[in-house]
């Protein structure tokens, strides 16, 4: 509901665009995803789902004929499966059975943006140049207003996710919306309120009133990003 708090601290130094810390530490992961499955198709053995997140020495079965795209975490990469078994490795996939594989960059950079040589993209999430350490600090840059939040799945299905939005810029900060689901994914309305361009915000997903994952992120048109499922969402728990 607006107006509820949420202490945060944030900071922004000259010369960068945000710098801040995480209100919520992000709950240790069983390990870290490896990619975003954003299309499958003609695979009911795969057991998984557009908007999964995939992780290392998971197998991803597509046979005879199954269609599978990926788009990598790590670098600015993304892969599409034709038939076969797949294996994740920790930044790739093996392929085997029969099955083929055709890789495509992604921009995933801009020069609008200040990159550091070493930084990991994570789609259109960019580690900015920062003296704060990398577990204290991400942000996501996005084009659509109105996004898709993806996060981890969790074990208990019966546990429905809050998911909440919190307006950065205000002392304290400003729960701006807020809503369930009972999945590991949400899409922000059209009908919520408009989130301002250029502007710190921070999603928080909680279960059971217990604050798992968050991310801060804003909303930048101005990003020369494709108009994928990767491309329009705010991944959190990378």
């Amino acid at each position: 509901m607006p107006g509820e708090a949420l202490k945060m601290t944030y900071f922004r130094p000259a010369g960068l665009v945000l710098i801040g810390t995480f209100s919520v530490a992000t709950a240790a992961a069983e390990e870290r995803p490896v990619a975003l499955v954003e299309h499958i198709a003609g695979a009911p053995d795969a057991a998984v789902q557009a908007f999964d997140y995939v992780y290392k020495n998971d197998k991803i079965d597509l046979r005879p004929g199954g269609e599978l795209r990926l788009a990598y975490f790590d670098n600015c990469e993304t892969e599409s499966f034709n038939g076969g078994l797949i294996k994740l490795k920790s930044d790739s996939a093996k392929i085997t059975k029969g099955g083929v594989s055709t890789k495509t960059m992604r921009p995933c950079q801009t020069s609008a943006l200040a990159i550091s040589s070493a930084a990991r993209e994570a789609g259109v999430s960019v580690k900015r140049v920062t003296p704060f350490p990398e577990s204290e600090w991400r942000e996501v840059s996005i084009v659509t207003a109105t996004p898709r939040f993806i996060w981890p799945k969790n074990e208990n299905a019966e546990t429905q996710a809050d998911v909440r939005i919190y307006y950065l810029d205000s002392d304290p900060a400003e729960l701006v919306w807020q809503a369930s689901s009972g999945g590991h994914q949400l899409v922000y309305p059209d009908d919520a309120p408009v989130l301002k361009i250029g502007m710190p915000y921070e999603v928080v997903i909680s279960y059971g009133g217990e604050p798992v994952n968050s991310v801060v992120f804003s909303i930048d048109p101005n990003l020369e990003l494709p108009d994928t499922p990767l491309a329009n969402s705010v991944p959190l728990g990378l």
